[in-house]
Formats: structure tokens, sequence, C-alpha cells
């Protein structure tokens, strides 16, 4: 059946022009774009922000706002829970992330610092009139009353053996490998990429491996040889604590997500996937991708493309690098792609993810802005027939008087067994149920219906005409 449906996509590509693109207007500074190849096939879901906007704003945030919760999902979210639980207008995510769900590389939170860089992995870091990509460097030291020091090697994230690792309230929990030493300190601050702080120890735990942070404290984690040295410390004792997080001009960027590799440098491909500890695989096979890049006038392209789908079958780093030069980036990275890869406009995944719903990540880069008023009246989407597979409709969406709603206006996503383009043209893919979706006014309307299964003689005729 995969077969017959990549021939029937391909039948159709035929008879369509190479690519075709659509761009609709978010809010000032801020249009999302969709563009559709079916003849490689790709399809590209894009956002260009424009760094000066004076409405719009784009924010690092953490899933849940915190790094590490007592869940199934280990503290992750998906991009539209994400996106419809703080109100943004749009959100892509953002940085990799192991099974535990914390962050691997840099992030910076309106200047707080949530997790340190991972040296050898590039980074995006913004400002209000700032947009810059490079490497992060961290170093930190913990001094104990009797003069010792402590390397200190982390910021809210489990300590592995002989680190210590400072903890505080958006890590959401202190974790550590069982013997670890967690000591609780006084913090009355948010840290930044650069700081420090005397804290007066309030606790030393020695028989938890998880400990929730309250507000206005910090847990210092640590094991292995380190372990020993905190286990002398008593309540009362003062313990000093600093870091640096170098590479970046602190006074002109406050958020920051971590990723890798580099795709563009200078207008061309410039791609260190072996540098940055990325397999050969992971650049030369086609996946799906989010990247983002910056153009020579100053705004951001933050670009995700469907892969490992029958209309889409993503890109390889060179792909993604040309992607972004086309759409006039001289500078550009990768982020966290595959199951992760997911743009989000007002609550709703626009792509399809590779996994078949949305996979709960550890951070976004998220829109805030002026949302458009709800329009009162009845929205629907009308369906004279149901294509088949293979097959196309046109689709419209419809008020509550019978008016249609202009497709510069209308917001097009579709799910389960069929895909939408922006042009409003419904696709089947396989037999089962399918949803497509609207947006315009304001607010979301949906449809869902079954794709029948084509019969014998159907199947038969399409394969003879393929055959020809």
């Amino acid at each position: 059946m995969r077969r017959l449906n990549l021939a029937l996509l391909c039948a159709v590509a035929a008879a369509t022009a190479p690519a075709q693109t659509w761009e609709k207007w978010l809010a000032p500074g801020l249009t999302y774009r969709m563009e559709v190849d079916l003849q490689t096939p790709r399809v590209i879901h894009a956002l260009r922000f424009s760094l000066g906007s004076p409405v719009v704003r784009a924010e690092a945030e953490l899933a849940q706002q915190r790094v590490y919760a007592e869940d199934p999902s280990q503290g992750r979210e998906t991009v539209s829970s994400l996106v419809r639980r703080t109100g943004a207008l749009a959100g892509i995510n953002a940085d990799f992330f192991p099974y535990t769900g914390d962050v691997l590389g840099l992030m910076v939170r309106n200047g707080e610092l949530l997790s340190e860089p991972e040296p050898r992995r590039c980074v995006f870091a913004w400002g209000p009139s700032d947009v810059v990509f490079g490497f992060g460097r961290w170093s930190g030291s913990v001094r104990l009353p009797d003069g010792q020091t402590v390397p200190l090697r982390g910021i809210n994230r489990e300590a592995a053996g002989g680190e210590a690792v400072l903890n505080f309230p958006a890590a959401g929990l202190a974790r550590a490998p069982q013997g670890s030493v967690m000591v609780v300190l006084e913090a009355p601050l948010e840290p930044a990429p650069v700081g420090a702080f005397s804290g007066t120890v309030l606790a030393v735990r020695t028989d938890v491996q998880r400990l929730p942070i309250d507000p206005g404290t910090a847990v210092l984690v640590a094991g292995g040889s380190a372990s020993g040295q905190l286990a002398a410390l008593r309540p009362g004792d003062a313990v000093a604590c600093e870091w640096r997080t170098e590479g970046f001009d602190w006074a002109k960027v406050r958020q920051a997500v971590g990723g890798g590799p580099w795709l563009v440098r200078d207008g061309r491909p410039a791609i260190d996937a072996a540098a940055q500890g990325f397999s050969g695989g992971f650049a030369s096979n086609r996946h799906p991708r989010t990247v983002v890049g910056l153009t020579r006038e100053g705004d951001v392209w933050l670009v995700n493309i469907d892969g490992r789908q029958p209309m889409s079958a993503g890109a390889t780093l060179e792909e993604a690098a040309r992607a972004l030069i086309r759409l006039g980036c001289v500078e550009g990275i990768n982020l966290d792609g595959g199951g992760s890869s997911v743009l989000s406009l007002f609550g709703f995944a626009m792509n399809r993810p590779s996994d078949g719903s949305e996979r709960a990540v550890s951070n976004a880069v998220l829109f805030y802005g002026p949302r458009p008023r709800p329009e009162d009246g009845d929205l629907r989407i009308p369906l004279a027939a149901i294509p088949p597979v293979g097959g196309s409709v046109e689709l419209r969406l419809e008020r509550s008087d019978g008016s249609a709603g202009p497709h510069a206006e209308v917001l097009w996503t579709a799910s389960g067994s069929a895909w939408i383009d922006q042009g409003g043209t419904l696709r089947a893919l396989r037999p089962g149920p399918a949803t497509v979706r609207a947006f315009a006014r304001g607010r979301w309307t949906e449809r869902t219906f079954e794709i029948p299964a084509p019969n014998a003689a159907a199947a038969s005729s399409v394969r003879k005409r393929i055959a020809r």
C-alpha cells in the first residue's frame, strides 16, 4: 500500500508545478510561509521574524517552564501545548534532549541561565536588536568554609560521577545518582549567565536522589570524589558559588538555545557535523529538520522541514542549508529534528510530525504578540466529496452567512490520512480517518472524515496508468 500511495502522489506531482509557496501574515513582524514541492517531495513550514517588530517578541521557554518533573514525560511538553498554555502566537522546537528530559546545550530565558553550554555545539542567541550564532564556554567553582574549592560543572541537571552541579528552582527537582550529597542553600536570585552568590547551608541530605527546590533556595549536588567534601558541611555554613558563561555579549542578548551543527556561514553551506559530534548518517540522510537562519537585513527565519512522510522526504543537512540560503540567510544552524520537529501556530501543529503525533520536547522558541480577536458567528468547512486515495479536493472556509473567508486569512492544517496546503487543496494519502482544521479571525474549526479504501478495480486501473 505504501508503494501505491507514493506512486499516486508522484502521478499527481507530474501534473503540478515544481513548487508552490504561500505566505500568510500573523502579526506585525511575523509571517508564516509554506512551500510545497511535490517532485522531491518536500514540504517546508517557516516563520519569518523581524527583530525590530514593535509588538512581537521571541523568547526561549522550557517545557512546563521547568527542567524536571515527576511525571511520565519527565517534565517535557509538546510545542502546541506550550503555545496554548502560554498564550503565544507560535512556537517551534529548539534544542536536543536525552531521555531524562533536560536541555543538552545552552539555554537562557529572559536573561536567566537555565542550562550550561555543550562546548562542541553551536548556539542561537538573540536580544531586542541582535542575533548571534556562536559557541558558549562554561566555568564555575564552589568555595567551601575551609577554603577548599570544588569545580562547578553545570547547572540544572543531574550530576554525573565526581561532578558538582548547582540546581535552582527552574530545575524543578535536584536529581543525583545514589550515594550523592545534596546541599540546600539560600539563593535569593535567578542565575544570570555570569553570576555569583554566597549562600547559607540550610540542610545536607544523603538519603535522597530527588529533591524539590523551593523558591529562594538552590541545591548543590555532588557525587563521587566531590561528595566527600560537601558531606562535611553543616547548617549555618557559608558556601560561595560563582560561574561564567562566555562567548556572547550578555548585555545585548537575553535569550539563547543550543543546537548544532553549523549550516550556513557568509551565505554559503558550511556544515561541521563531525566536529560537533554528529554522525555521517545524521548529516547525509534525509530527516525532518528544524533550522534557524539570519538574513543580511537582520530578519530571522525559523524553518521546519517535514520528513519521513509520503509527501515530504525530509532533507539532508546540505539541503537544509540551501533552503536557508534560498530564503536569504547568510548565517544559520541546525536545531533538534526528527520526531521533535514541530512548528505550531495558535496551538496546532502546521507540519506533520514524523511520529504520527507531536513528541514532547524540552524547550522551544515562542513568539508573543497581539492575537486576532475571535469573530462572532460559526465557521464551517464544507466537504462536498471525500477524495479517494491519491486524489484531492479544494476546500474553503465558510462563515455562518455562507460567505467564504479569503485564503490569505485562513491557516489550514490536517492530520491523519490526509494533508492540506495553504491554498486549501486537501490530498488523501491513505485509507482511514483524517481531520482538517482551519484558523481564521481568531478561531479554529475542524472537520473529521474517513478516507475510503480503494477497491480492487480502481487500484488495478491506477497501476496500469502508472505502468504506462
